[in-house]
């Protein structure tokens, strides 16, 4: 469901449309379809009201119904507004030379992600060329408190904004080296802030490490983090760290681009 903290204006909200938007936040790749039962029982909402909004949904094309199963699946006016806000964000058109230069520079998998709803959408990956290597993960989202990329934009938030993301979302352990504590999190991102990167040692999927910076806007807020991960038994802490110093001196390239003309740096070509 849909996340909301104690700063948000919940007043303000339109309970129908709220409603609607959480019967689209239930697909994903793992969920592709669902049926008006599925939907219903995840969501406890009566099956009439369910129903009633997913054949509205289902008239505007942002869902369509399987004739044979019955069971709903995202529809063509999704994928147009998707199209829509890759086109009109500059974010993965700018940062994607650097991130290929990144790629062939460590041979690992590498990820942009942005902060969304309290949890990390990967918007664009390059997959490392190795048989054994790290999932890009493309459009799928992951957790902010065990993840490099998550921990990288948690560490630009104050920490009062941290703990209203930590409220609306725990801090599920996945692996023995997640952490769970809100105070040792707290700790671990000041840390981050006076190194400029983080680093992710099997704390969300065991015998994968990763190495993440943020990506500063033009407002200096981030608008992505960047990451770069490998399987453990590939990268000891040496190599990881070394790794973490070209991921952060990439975010700055690519946070300068982002910032325009004045402070743009020449996009590197793969080599």
């Amino acid at each position: 469901m849909l996340n909301t903290s104690a700063s948000d204006t919940s007043g303000y909200e339109v309970g129908a449309v709220r409603k609607a938007l959480e019967i689209l936040c239930q697909f994903s790749a793992a969920h592709p379809a669902h049926s008006v039962s599925d939907l219903s029982r995840s969501l406890d909402m009566p099956k009439s009201t369910t129903y009633n909004l997913l054949r509205t949904l289902e008239r505007l094309d942002f869902l369509r119904q399987d004739p044979v199963d019955r069971r709903y699946r995202l529809g063509p006016r999704v994928f147009e507004l998707g199209l829509l806000y890759s086109h009109k964000s500059s974010l993965v058109s700018v940062a994607y030379p650097y991130l290929r230069k990144l790629a062939d520079q460590t041979r690992e998998t590498v990820k942009l992600g942005v902060s969304s709803n309290g949890e990390v959408l990967i918007l664009t990956a390059i997959e490392s060329p190795f048989q054994l290597h790290t999932r890009g993960d493309e459009g799928l989202r992951a957790a902010m408190h065990c993840t490099g990329l998550g921990k990288a934009i948690l560490a630009t938030f104050e920490d009062q904004e941290v703990s209203q993301v930590i409220k609306g979302r725990g801090l599920r352990p996945l692996t023995p080296n997640t952490i769970t504590d809100l105070d040792r999190l707290l700790v671990e991102l000041a840390g981050i802030r006076a190194r400029g990167y983080t680093l992710d040692i099997e704390e969300n999927e065991v015998g994968v490490v990763c190495a993440a910076a943020p990506i500063a806007d033009s407002t200096h807020r981030t608008a992505a983090a960047l990451s770069v991960s490998a399987p453990a038994s590939r990268m000891d802490m040496t190599q990881l760290k070394a790794c973490a110093e070209l991921v952060a001196r990439t975010s700055k390239l690519i946070a300068a681009s982002l910032r325009g003309p004045n402070s743009r740096r020449r996009v590197p070509q793969s080599t």
